[in-house]
């Protein structure tokens, strides 16, 4: 009888600890190959740049959010936009992680977040070109005086280096370097993906193994 009751105990506990570990690994499993799935092209218009993010994954992407980081020169490359855009030559500061918006008009025109559906490209507002300046959109979308929006800054013309990064309620980060260069006429924006840690990696932190 003893016997059988451990018999019956030790495979209960078998089961118990098999099942925990699926699903510690199932649920981490699904949210970095949704994140994985993320891709983030540019597609060009005549003054305009956008990024077109998909999903290739097999699940929506919930609430993305996209940032943007840009390095310059406060002192030499803000231009004046004091009522129309929160940074310039009257805020002298960084543009560090700010919000992007989305290139929606309805139902929300130029929402901060969205879900993206399975096989969805969205499209994310980056860049005007005007002939003095580039322009950046801030979470508010572009400069708008009816709307009472302001851009995130103005930029003299030239090539600039920076990141976007893609942040959704279930995915992990995704980032990418980007370059607009704007110098001598060019209207050129280029996207490359930045390392995404495998899959070992994020379950277990301390796993050394290879990217």
């Amino acid at each position: 009888m003893m016997d059988a009751f451990l018999t019956v105990l030790s495979g209960g506990l078998a089961g118990a600890v098999a099942t925990l570990i699926t699903q510690k690994v199932s649920e981490p499993w699904r949210v970095w190959s949704l994140s994985k799935s993320i891709t983030a092209d540019p597609e060009l218009t005549p003054n305009a740049c956008r990024v077109r993010v998909c999903n290739r994954g097999k699940r929506s992407i919930k609430q993305a959010i996209a940032y943007i980081s840009i390095k310059y020169d406060k002192q030499l490359d803000l231009v004046d936009g004091e009522q129309s855009a929160f940074i310039g030559i009257h805020e002298r500061v960084e543009l560090n992680e700010d919000r992007l918006c989305w290139s929606i008009a309805s139902p929300v025109q130029n929402p901060v977040t969205i879900d993206i559906y399975q096989g969805e490209k969205q499209a994310l507002d980056l860049v005007l070109f005007h002939s003095d300046r580039i322009e950046i959109p801030s979470e508010q979308g572009w400069h708008n005086p009816e709307r009472r929006t302001r851009s995130r800054v103005y930029l003299h013309r030239k090539r600039y280096e920076g990141s976007i990064h893609i942040v959704a309620e279930n995915t992990l980060r995704r980032s990418w370097n980007l370059v607009i260069d704007a110098s001598s006429g060019r209207r050129e924006v280029t996207l490359s993906p930045r390392k995404f840690a495998g899959f070992p990696r994020f379950i277990l932190p301390w796993f050394k193994a290879k990217e």
